[in-house]
C-alpha cells in the first residue's frame, strides 16, 4: 500500500510516518508533502493508493488539493487528519470522497480502525480490478487465437467491437528471440514501448503480437516500434511485420505476411526486422525492396551499399522513380530531390532521404516531442495530463516511459528546465525576482524561491549575490 503524507508541520509528518510504520506492515510511505501544491505534484508523480492530508495549510488548502487530485486521479483514497473539529469541514471532505476524518491528536485505536477500513476497501477494489483485467486478458487472447486459426465470421467481429470498439486497423508482429523464450519479459517490453493496444501470445516457437490502432496506421509507426524493441533486446530479436488491415477477416493476412517476412529475414541475415519484402522482382531480377527497408529506417550505410549494387544492374532513372514512388506511398514529403547524374550525387541523394526519415522517427518519438513542448512552453502552466494527451499516451504509461527514457521524472525534468532558465535570468540581473518567477512558470514567487533553494541549496538572491562576488 503506497502512502503520501501531507502536512505543513514537519513534526506532524514524522509522527504520522512513525505511527504507520509501527502499526501497518503492508503500508509504505513513498512521499511527504508540506503543502497542497506539493501534494498535487506527488499525486501525479508517485500515484499513491492513499493520501493523508491536513486541511489548514498555506496556499492550496487540503480540501482544494483533494478536489484537484481526484479530478485526475479518482482512484486515490484520502484520509483527512486535522486539528479542526468542524462539521462543515467534515461535510465538505465527505462530499469530495474523503473516506475518514481523524482529529489531532487522534485516539490510537480509532485511527488504526479507520486506516484499516480504508486499506481493506483499497484491497477489495484492487482485487476486483485485477479480476476484470484477467478476464479481459483471457478474452483478448481468445480473440487473437481465433484470428490465427482463421475462425472468421460474426462472432469474431462481435468480439472485436466489444474488445476494441475504436479500432481503425490492426497489424501483426511475429518474433523470435535469439537464445530463449522470455515470454513474460517480452510482453512487458511491448506493453512499455507500444503506443497501441496489444495482445501477445506464444504460438509454437514464435511470439505473436496483434497491435490495434485507433487511427489509420502508417508503416513508419510499426517500424519505429520494432526498432525500439530491437534496442531493448540489443539486436537479439527477429521481428517480421505484417501490413495493417481495417477488417477483422483480413487480419490473418497480416499474420501470414509477418511470419513469411520473419523466415526471409532469418535466411538472409541482413536485417533483423522488416515489413514484407520480395526476395526477387520478377520483372528484372532486382530487389529494390531490400533498398527501401534501410532507407525507411534511416540506415544510411546499408542503404548506400545496396544502392551502389543496384546502380550496376538497373536503369538509374527507373531506380530514381521507384524510390520517389515509395516515398510518396509512405507519406514522406521530400522537396528538391532531383535525378542524380553520378555516384557522388547518388550518395548525397540517399543521405538526404535517410536524414529526413531520421527526423520523422524523432518527431514521432513521444518523449522527444514532450521534451520539446516543455522547452517551448516552460513559462506556462504545464500538467502531466496535458502533455501526455498531446503525445497521445495515457498519463500512467507516459509517466513510466518518460522516467525509463530520460532517467528523470516528468516533474523533475520540468523543474530543471524552469530553474535553468531562471538561473540565466538571475545572472543577467535585469529583472526582479517576482518577474523571473512568473516568466519561468511559477505564479507564487515564495514557492519559486523554495523550489530554487531545495534544488541548488541556496536561495535565488544568494545565488545572484554569490555570482556577483565571484565576478568582482
Amino acid at each position: 500500500m503506497r502512502v503520501v503524507i501531507t502536512d505543513d508541520e514537519m513534526l506532524e509528518r514524522k509522527a504520522m510516518r512513525k505511527f504507520l510504520n509501527e502499526n501497518f506492515k503492508d503500508i509504505e510511505v513513498v512521499g511527504e508533502a508540506s503543502n497542497g501544491r506539493n501534494a498535487i505534484e506527488l499525486a501525479e508523480q508517485l500515484e499513491p493508493d492513499l493520501m493523508f492530508i491536513d486541511i489548514k495549510m498555506p496556499g492550496i488548502n487540503g480540501l482544494e488539493a483533494v478536489q484537484r487530485i481526484r479530478e485526475k486521479k479518482p482512484q486515490i483514497k484520502f484520509i483527512i487528519v486535522s486539528a479542526y473539529d468542524s462539521f462543515d469541514y467534515a461535510k465538505k471532505a465527505m462530499k469530495e470522497g474523503v473516506k475518514e476524518y481523524l482529529l489531532k491528536p487522534n485516539n490510537k485505536e480509532e485511527a488504526i480502525e479507520a486506516i484499516t477500513r480504508v486499506c481493506q476497501e483499497i484491497k477489495r477494489e484492487k482485487t476486483a480490478h485485477q479480476k476484470q483485467l484477467d478476464s479481459l486478458h483471457i478474452e483478448r487472447e481468445n480473440f487473437l487465437l481465433k484470428i490465427l486459426q482463421q475462425e472468421q465470421g460474426t462472432v469474431t467481429e462481435k468480439q472485436q467491437r466489444e474488445l476494441f470498439p475504436e479500432m481503425k486497423c490492426g497489424f501483426f508482429f511475429v518474433m523470435e528471440l535469439v537464445g530463449g523464450k522470455e515470454v513474460d519479459i517480452l510482453k512487458q517490453h511491448i506493453e512499455r514501448l507500444s503506443p497501441f493496444q496489444s495482445i501477445t501470445v506464444l504460438n509454437g516457437n514464435y511470439m505473436v503480437s496483434l497491435f490495434v490502432s485507433t487511427k489509420e496506421q502508417s508503416k513508419l509507426d510499426a517500424l519505429l516500434l520494432a526498432k525500439k524493441l530491437q534496442i531493448a533486446y540489443e539486436n537479439k530479436l527477429w521481428i517480421g511485420i505484417g501490413y495493417s488491415y481495417s477488417l477483422v477477416d483480413q487480419l490473418y493476412k497480416s499474420y501470414h505476411e509477418a511470419l513469411k517476412t520473419l523466415h526471409i529475414l532469418k535466411k538472409n541475415k541482413r536485417v533483423q526486422y522488416s515489413l514484407p519484402l520480395l526476395t526477387q522482382r520478377e520483372a528484372d531480377g532486382v530487389n529494390d525492396e531490400e533498398l527501401f527497408l534501410p532507407l525507411i529506417q534511416g540506415d544510411f550505410q546499408t542503404a548506400w551499399m545496396i544502392t551502389k549494387e543496384l546502380l550496376d544492374k538497373v536503369d538509374q532513372t527507373e531506380l530514381y522513380v521507384r524510390i520517389r514512388e515509395k516515398l510518396v506511398q509512405e507519406g514522406i514529403s521530400m522537396h528538391q530531390l532531383y535525378l542524380p547524374e553520378n555516384l557522388p550525387q547518388w550518395k548525397g541523394f540517399v543521405h538526404k532521404i535517410c536524414l529526413k526519415v531520421s527526423e520523422i522517427h524523432q518527431a514521432n518519438d513521444p518523449i522527444e516531442r514532450a521534451k520539446q513542448y516543455i522547452y517551448r512552453h516552460f513559462h506556462e502552466t504545464i500538467t502531466l495530463e496535458q502533455v501526455s494527451e498531446m503525445v497521445h499516451l495515457s498519463p500512467t504509461y507516459f509517466t513510466k516511459l518518460f522516467r525509463e527514457t530520460t532517467n528523470i521524472t516528468f516533474i523533475d525534468f520540468l523543474t530543471e528546465v524552469r530553474l535553468g532558465k531562471a538561473r540565466q535570468m538571475l545572472l543577467e540581473n535585469q529583472l526582479s525576482l517576482k518577474e523571473i518567477s512568473f516568466m519561468v512558470g511559477y505564479k507564487d514567487p515564495n514557492y519559486f524561491s523554495r523550489v530554487f533553494k531545495k534544488h541548488y541549496n541556496q536561495s535565488p538572491k544568494q545565488f545572484q549575490k554569490q555570482t556577483f562576488l565571484i565576478e568582482k
